[in-house]
């Protein structure tokens, strides 16, 4: 066997193998984004559900009843979003101590 021979036949072989390396990765990405896709789909589904259940139950209980719930609500989604902030907050300063090595954490 020469060894020319030898060498076109690695090639090939890397060329083949890398060619299939390509296919399952671009085939595996596909199935990753297809799932993501399913799954943002049904958030949005989740969400639409929700909305309607809340105009539902607008409709269905009285008005200053209603508007309790939608101020409760309100004041839940808000208070919410200041409960995250704060976590972050705290979680950034909990990171810059570790950083700057106080041993008081």
């Amino acid at each position: 066997m020469d060894i020319a021979l030898l060498r076109d036949i690695l090639i090939i072989f890397g060329i083949i193998s890398g060619f299939i390396f390509l296919l399952t990765a671009l085939i595996l990405l596909l199935i990753i984004f297809i799932r993501v896709k399913k799954i943002i789909r049904y958030i949005e589904g989740s969400i639409n559900e929700i909305d309607s259940l809340r105009t539902k139950i607008k409709e269905s209980v009285p008005k200053p009843l209603s508007d309790i719930i939608n101020g409760v609500l309100t004041i839940k989604k808000f208070t919410e979003s200041l409960t995250k902030k704060t976590k972050k907050k705290k979680n950034k300063t909990k990171s810059s101590r570790k950083i700057k090595g106080d041993k008081n954490e």
